[in-house]
């Protein structure tokens, strides 16, 4: 078993200049709608942060100044001036009694570098409750964000850091050491799409692809490619989950071209 539990997370990169405020607004208020009607007990009470009170809203207060506030959530450069060309962003998060429970958005876009979004489930550095991580409530939720967003790629996976902090020898401290993201499988990629449980590839990524049976996949309705590793709870310690799981990260390395940084193409 792997000492450290695992987190799950939906992440995926947003192409640059990904419309104005007003209609970055209106699809992070679309997509938080349809995450709550495709689960009502679990995507419910969203609030909204508000940047210029350090504070949140609930949803339903923040329709009617969604533009103004992700306005107001513009990145800034270092003596604190707007600087648009690193695009905007916009947080939400489910209000529950309990952290474990609690569901993340967060998305930046609006910028003339390349944006991102990223769904979390559980509070930061707060154990999950592993009752919200099933197959349904992840599939929804990454067709909500296909369904509002331009997407090339999106993954559903699960995630553990890559680092640990370890005491420095004579009891000095503590210092961050790089260690294998599986312990029992150090050879796995590491990449933006981690372990991944559902893999999404678009239209155009996809086209002809073809993929071992036993990757279940599943075209949907922008004509992109679901691929899926089981339709339990990814377990990374499941040897079948984790070969599955690498051939859907192979795949989208593949589709993608992805490289790590400082690495030159040929």
């Amino acid at each position: 078993m792997n000492e450290v539990p695992f987190d799950y997370y939906i992440r995926t990169h947003l192409a640059r200049s990904e419309g104005s405020p007003r209609s970055i607004g209106d699809r992070f208020i679309r997509t938080l709608d349809a995450l709550s009607e495709s689960g009502p007990s679990i995507f419910a009470n969203w609030e909204i942060t508000d940047h210029s009170t350090k504070s949140s809203v609930p949803l339903a207060a923040a329709r009617s100044r969604i533009a103004t506030m992700v306005e107001n959530n513009v990145a800034r450069g270092e003596l604190g001036e707007p600087d648009p060309d690193y695009g905007y962003d916009v947080w939400a998060f489910t209000r529950v009694d309990d952290r474990s429970r609690e569901i993340h958005l967060w998305i930046k876009a609006g910028g003339k570098h390349a944006g991102h979004v990223w769904l979390r489930t559980g509070a930061y550095n707060f154990p999950v409750d592993l009752s919200i991580v099933t197959f349904p409530i992840f599939k929804a939720a990454l067709l909500a964000l296909a369904a509002n967003w331009t997407l090339p790629w999106n993954s559903a996976h699960a995630f553990r850091s890559n680092y640990a902090m370890v005491p420095v020898h004579g009891g000095a401290g503590y210092k961050l050491e790089s260690r294998p993201m599986l312990p029992q499988e150090p050879t796995f990629p590491r990449s933006p799409f981690e372990i991944p449980w559902i893999g999404y590839l678009s239209a155009a990524l996809s086209a002809g692809l073809r993929l071992s049976p036993e990757i279940a996949t599943e075209r949907v309705l922008d004509g992109g490619l679901l691929m899926i590793a089981t339709k339990d709870r990814l377990d990374p310690d499941n040897p079948e989950h984790l070969r599955r799981a690498r051939i859907i990260a192979e795949t989208m390395i593949a589709c993608t071209g992805w490289q790590p940084r400082g690495t030159k193409r040929g």
